[in-house]
């Protein structure tokens, strides 16, 4: 057979290569590219759910409500009316003293301050009558358990002194004690004090339950002083010098 016929029967009668390769090269070739392909969508969906967890991680959380106490204003106060009389609630009582030993004679100075606390100007009585300084015997917590009343710097006094105190104010005087007794009234002939341990304390009349802290002082009393004419106890008495006998008189003259 000729070439020519041989490549006629090749193109009209021979069976078809290129339809028979077509399938093969597919089914060698397709489970690699389904795999890459599978890998890739993988990959994707794994950069996906990174990129999502990301991005919610990150998301601020949203604010909080704010959340508002309704707070009731203060009362309003009336600095232009008539003011009305201190409380003890705002009135802070201050006391001290110049000392917390004296002998006889010696005077005690008591240091005495009132601070008006509150928010409005209020009146209390300055004067000795009412801002009494009271001093018990013995060592108490207060004037009132007190057995004996030794003195008060109300006894001599009966005047009114009426105190406008603003917020914040300050007011202070110093009261001074004799060492002396007194009673209500002023009275003369008091009997003279004693040494001994004694309670000062400070208090408002017009003012129930304002009063200081009690303050304790001593009185010393010295001691006697011995006598020259006493002897020591034990010790024999002196005996006159004898006087010397023999001498002549003053007034004798000899051969008188």
């Amino acid at each position: 057979m000729s070439t020519a016929r041989r490549r006629a029967q090749q193109v009209v009668g021979g069976p078809d290569r290129s339809r028979e390769r077509t399938p093969v090269q597919m089914d060698r070739i397709g489970p690699g590219r389904r795999r890459r392909r599978v890998a890739r969508t993988l990959v994707v969906a794994v950069l996906l759910a990174g990129g999502a967890g990301a991005v919610w991680l990150s998301w601020p959380d949203p604010e909080q409500p704010i959340v508002s106490h309704k707070v009731h204003p203060p009362e309003p106060v009336s600095l232009t009316g008539p003011a009305d009389r201190c409380s003890a609630d705002v009135l802070d009582v201050a006391f001290r003293t110049d000392r917390t030993s004296f002998g006889p004679g010696q005077p005690v100075t008591f240091d005495l301050t009132v601070t008006n606390t509150g928010r409005v100007p209020c009146l209390v009585d300055g004067s000795d009558a009412n801002w009494t300084v009271t001093v018990v015997a013995g060592d108490v917590d207060s004037v009132d358990a007190g057995v004996e009343r030794v003195w008060s710097s109300g006894d001599c006094s009966s005047d009114e002194r009426m105190l406008l105190l603003g917020p914040k104010d300050v007011y202070s005087r110093e009261v001074r004690w004799s060492d002396v007794r007194s009673v209500p009234g002023c009275g003369a002939g008091q009997p003279p004090l004693g040494g001994g341990t004694y309670t000062a304390q400070v208090t408002l009349g017009d003012v129930p339950a304002a009063q200081s802290p009690a303050v304790t002082i001593t009185r010393t009393e010295p001691l006697p002083a011995p006598s020259p004419t006493d002897a020591p106890s034990g010790s024999p008495a002196p005996t006159p010098a004898p006087s010397p006998s023999g001498d002549p008189s003053p007034s004798a003259q000899p051969g008188a």
